[in-house]
């Protein structure tokens, strides 16, 4: 099948953005890493401080070119990136490419050893009476500045590619779902160390997406760069004053130094989708999921078959989701921000980062997507269900679709109409009303070609 993906003509290109002429140059690559380890000291998810650092939080993404426009797909490996903070780290990278921030797609790994940043949230934060810390701005502003250099660099060594290739593998014990229903129909969640009890350990892996999808940029036979796609929350540890890319990321970065190939990670729709079935977040537990999920890449990268790329065509759809702004949901984030005896970790969370999603409620979420003939990348906002990842792959049956979500995370968990009627621990911890599964589902039809209707 994925020979026929791969000698599929690209559609005409059809959005702002979409790649130049037949007669421009050929597609060229170039690779870019930053270190975004906060020092010590600086705030984590939750309000931990950082003491420990035991592998380093990176920002990895390639600078692709066509016909004379760029465009940049990149992971970082932090826990949320949300509203102002989401458009200045894609503005940052856009002004240093010499693109548009609407050809720039930035997706947090979702860790939770590691921070999040919302810069509206903390302003709001610093005005509160016994503001809770939070990451600061100067670190936020030498971080961007040592981004913007290491895409400058990355644009002076773009190179050639003349093979892109796909392949998936199925992994083996990693994802599990965590919205389970008990005999009374409730949901049940399975919390990302679940294993540490049996009876939510003996529960079944449930509805997960068990393929990593792999994509390939090649000249000859030469791998330039590989970006990887797997659904499930990265976490097997959370607020222990550490940083670490966790299991994803070592697994990540072992296949790199392994293969000598840059490699990025991007998480999928993981919003109901966790490692809990077996996660007891002990080192050898932990180690077995990277052993396990690195098994999965290999197997993917093995399974690759190559064509020569038809033109890149990107597409961006800018979508207002139902942010919630009604009484009951602003009046006690006010009250929260304000109550210096409020818990920290609620003060900022389902505080001030919930009103700065409100103050931007009626701006669109920019969403976007690339298409390389019959390979197709979606990329999403917020915490996305599992469905909407298997509504996008059902939407383009016949072709390779690969969806990173957690990309502007302003609207925390994405649910499906269902689950609001179901209940369970994703709504109260969004920060949608219901409604929203409708337009992102005509979205991604938008974002893969279709008319969204």
């Amino acid at each position: 099948m994925i020979q026929r993906i791969l000698r599929l003509l690209s559609g005409v290109c059809l959005a702002a953005g979409a790649a130049g002429g037949a007669d421009g140059p050929g597609p060229r690559i170039a690779t870019f890493k930053c270190d975004a380890t906060p020092p010590r000291g600086e705030t984590l998810v939750w309000l931990t401080r950082l003491k420990t650092i035991k592998d380093p939080l990176l920002l990895k993404g390639i600078v692709l070119e066509d016909g004379g426009r760029r465009y940049i797909l990149s992971a970082l490996d932090w826990c949320l990136l949300c509203n102002e903070s989401e458009w200045s780290f894609r503005e940052t990278m856009a002004r240093a490419a010499g693109t548009a921030r609407t050809c720039v797609a930035i997706h947090c790994v979702h860790q939770h050893v590691a921070p999040y940043a919302d810069e509206g949230a903390h302003r709001m934060l610093d005005a509160a009476p016994g503001s809770p810390s939070h990451l600061t701005q100067k670190f936020l502003d030498d971080l961007r500045a040592r981004l913007a250099k290491a895409v400058q660099q990355a644009v002076k060594r773009l190179e050639p590619f003349d093979r892109v290739g796909c392949g998936e593998a199925k992994v083996d014990r990693v994802a599990s779902e965590r919205r389970l229903k008990g005999p009374d129909g409730r949901i049940i969640t399975r919390v990302s160390d679940g294993a540490k009890n049996p009876k939510l350990a003996e529960m079944p892996e449930g509805d997960i997406d068990t393929m990593l999808k792999t994509i390939t940029f090649a000249r000859g036979k030469k791998a330039l760069a590989r970006l990887h796609y797997y659904a499930t929350h990265p976490q097997t540890i959370s607020c222990d004053g550490s940083a670490s890319a966790d299991f994803v990321g070592w697994a990540r970065e072992a296949l790199e130094r392994k293969e000598r190939v840059f490699q990025v990670y991007f998480t999928g729709c993981s919003g109901n989708v966790t490692v809990g079935k077996y996660n007891n977040s002990t080192l050898p537990v932990r180690q077995g999921l990277k052993q396990r999920l690195q098994g999965g890449m290999e197997a993917a990268i093995a399974a690759t078959q190559f064509a020569p790329p038809e033109r890149l065509v990107w597409r961006m759809d800018a979508v207002v989701l139902p942010i919630r702004t009604d009484a009951e949901f602003v009046g006690p984030s006010r009250a929260s921000v304000a109550n210096p005896k409020a818990a920290g970790g609620l003060r900022v969370y389902r505080g001030a980062m919930r009103l700065a999603s409100v103050e931007r409620a009626k701006r669109p979420f920019e969403l976007s997507s690339l298409q390389i003939g019959g390979i197709h990348v979606v990329h999403l906002p917020g915490e996305p269900m599992l469905e909407f990842q298997k509504f996008a792959q059902r939407s383009k049956p016949g072709d390779f679709v690969a969806v990173a979500g957690y990309g502007d995370c302003g609207s925390a968990y994405i649910c499906t109409d269902e689950a609001f009627r179901e209940g369970g621990y994703e709504l109260v911890a969004t920060n949608l009303a219901p409604g929203g599964e409708s337009l992102l589902k005509a979205s991604i039809r938008r974002l893969l070609g279709g008319t969204g209707e």
